[in-house]
């Protein structure tokens, strides 16, 4: 067997070299073998491992996007996940009605001559009522004082997935109805919440607050999908507190502006401090 410097290697060096070389060339097959089918088993542990490690990065970013918070006052919070829902088309929840209504109220707070005196009170009024926390917004502000200085309560309502908006007049005594998909299911729901809410709020509210009749106000925008109910009650929310009279008739087509809408309410969302 020859190989590089065997020649100034003396004869029993070379013998020793040419077992060596004799064994190597014989286990060779074998040590082929065994790394061949080694290989896929290494290759899937890595890929393994890899995939383990981008998922868990994936997660904690993830759980990192979706804890941000973009908005927050009070207990009203928004975070990244509910500013792409509003971008989205998605469908709207109790924080984003309340985070609208928290920035209807600053708007009248800096021009108060084009409002009207209301009293907003949350679709999550009864959960925010059990929270222990020293600033509660949409909770502490309801009281007797507040009631008799208000010509409008404001009450959006959620039933079955569906956002409906109830105006109290505490002028007419009555109750209007603003919905966006009519059904005589909703106006029968929107009596029984009333009712509890406003008995929670007992003293406060005027005593036969609850009996008052309630209207479907008629010709106002509805919507010609399944998931912008609440964007309509935030735009109803908004014309009905202004002291303008509201032509409902020259806004027939709301329904194509609402991704203007949503934009607006994320922008709006997104450059307001958190409070």
């Amino acid at each position: 067997m020859e190989y590089p410097g065997k020649v100034f290697l003396t004869s029993e060096q070379q013998a020793f070299m040419d077992d060596c070389f004799k064994k190597f060339n014989k286990n060779l097959p074998a040590l082929y073998l065994r790394f061949t089918c080694a290989l896929p088993t290494l290759y899937l542990r890595f890929t393994c491992a890899l995939l383990a490690l981008y998922m868990r990065f994936t997660c904690a970013l993830l759980a990192l996007y979706l804890d941000d918070i973009i908005f927050q006052s009070g207990n009203i919070e928004i975070n990244r996940g509910d500013i792409d829902d509003i971008l989205t088309n998605q469908y709207l929840a109790d924080n984003h009605v309340d985070a609208f209504a928290f920035l209807l109220s600053e708007k009248r707070r800096i021009l108060p001559k084009e409002f009207q005196n209301y009293l907003y009170i949350s679709p999550l009024y009864m959960a925010y009522r059990g929270y222990k926390q020293d600033f509660q917004i949409f909770i502490q502000h309801i009281n007797s004082d507040s009631v008799r200085e208000s010509k409008l309560i404001i009450q959006p309502i959620c039933f079955q997935d569906h956002w409906v908006l109830v105006i109290g007049r505490l002028k007419d005594k009555v109750w209007k109805l603003y919905d966006s998909l009519p059904n005589p299911e909703h106006k029968a729901i929107c009596t029984e919440v009333i009712k509890q809410i406003h008995e929670d709020k007992a003293g406060a509210f005027p005593s036969d607050i609850a009996t008052w009749k309630l209207q479907t106000v008629r010709g106002v925008p509805t919507q010609s999908n399944d998931y912008d109910c609440e964007i309509f009650v935030c735009k109803y929310m908004e014309r009905v507190v202004l002291r303008q009279k509201m032509d409902w008739a020259s806004l027939k087509d709301w329904q194509k502006y609402m991704l203007k809408f949503r934009v607006e309410l994320g922008y709006a969302l997104c450059l307001t401090t958190k409070m």
